[in-house]
């Protein structure tokens, strides 16, 4: 009788044993999924505030820089510097 509740026991401790390293892994890969998402996310929104025209490609950020600069026009006095002394 007390032998097979030592069987019993240890059964149930592989057992449950085998259960938490189970999901031990299971939660490891969601949580690094998790984070590899994240990380994915914030990247491309940082990239999208804070990233420079020409990151785009060279069609991309033409057509960006054509939006974004004042063409020049007539009004606009000649640029000729002189010495100043």
């Amino acid at each position: 009788m007390i032998g097979a509740a030592l069987d019993t026991a240890l059964t149930l401790g592989w057992w449950l044993a085998g259960w938490v390293m189970v999901l031990a892994a299971v939660l490891t890969i969601v949580l690094v999924a998790g984070g590899a998402v994240v990380a994915w996310a914030v990247r491309g929104v940082w990239r999208g505030v804070v990233g420079p025209c020409w990151a785009y490609g060279r069609s991309r950020a033409r057509i960006y820089v054509e939006g974004r600069v004042r063409a020049a026009d007539g009004r606009t006095a000649a640029r000729n510097y002189e010495e100043a002394a």
